[in-house]
């Protein structure tokens, strides 16, 4: 019986012992999992204008649209390693989504034009660097998001020279010829609306101090009262015996008010 006694005894004292060394070995690695330190993310490697003292940014601009061909100017002011405050102001035309052109013999004819558009839009917002890390410096892509307001100035495509004032309100008789875009200014007015843009871009060059980019963008402007573009009114036939038209009012081509087009923008410019 002594023997049985001492025996459970020892078992005892072996289970406390298994039991604290258990509890050692616990401590001790949750203590070196607390001490380890999480793993340091490398710097960016990127280059930024700003490693070269560079803040500002200005480039000239060729862009294509569905209108044709227009120009801008843009201003970059660097505000951080990866993002630039942008200012853009352009001149061009608009056009009329319905309008067909036709050439005969070298002269341009576009039928049921009322009015030419030039147009200024102007347009403030950010660029922002994206994938700086994964792509080389050498082709740097932005993400762009601008808006601002749009500017146009219309005036009228043809000339109207026999209006006659003793006319029924519904038709009007007149015989026209087109002006020149070099005509008819006296008659134009000013149209103001909002305009927004927004593109990826490509700055070429490991370089910072000249600037050559390449932009793919959709501009959309809007102007809520509308720009009569094309003829409001309908031709129903001539005078007997005379070219004269006789066309009944507000029955023709409703005003525009959206504009929207994709653009490809070539920009030249540099920075200091």
């Amino acid at each position: 019986m002594p023997s049985f006694f001492k025996f459970k005894s020892r078992m005892r004292y072996l289970a406390v012992f298994t039991s604290l060394t258990a509890l050692c070995i616990i401590a001790t690695s949750a203590s070196a999992q607390i001490n380890i330190e999480p793993e340091i993310k490398p710097k960016s490697t990127a280059v930024s204008p700003l490693d070269f003292d560079l803040n500002n940014g200005a480039t000239f601009n060729l862009n294509v649209t569905n209108y044709g061909f227009s120009i801008s100017g843009q201003y970059r002011r660097v505000m951080a390693r990866n993002t630039e405050w942008v200012t853009e102001a352009g001149f061009g035309t608009l056009k009329d989504p319905r309008e067909q052109t036709f050439f005969f013999f070298g002269q341009q004819l576009i039928p049921n034009k009322y009015k030419r558009v030039f147009n200024f839009p102007v347009m403030t917002g950010v660029r922002q660097r994206v994938l700086a890390d994964f792509i080389d410096d050498n082709f740097r892509v932005f993400f762009t998001g601008m808006g601002g307001a749009s500017f146009s100035f219309a005036y009228p495509y043809f000339e109207d020279r026999l209006a006659l004032d003793d006319m029924p309100a519904e038709v009007q008789i007149g015989a026209s010829r087109i002006y020149d875009v070099f005509q008819g200014w006296g008659d134009g007015d000013w149209k103001v609306g909002y305009a927004g843009k927004a593109a990826v871009s490509i700055d070429f060059g490991s370089g910072f101090s000249t600037l050559t980019s390449l932009e793919f963008g959709v501009l959309a402007q809007y102007y809520p009262d509308g720009i009569q573009i094309m003829e409001p009114n309908t031709l129903l036939g001539t005078v007997p015996g005379s070219n004269i038209p006789v066309v009944e009012r507000g029955t023709g081509f409703s005003a525009q008010t959206l504009f929207l087009t994709p653009t490809i923008t070539l920009m030249f410019g540099g920075m200091w």
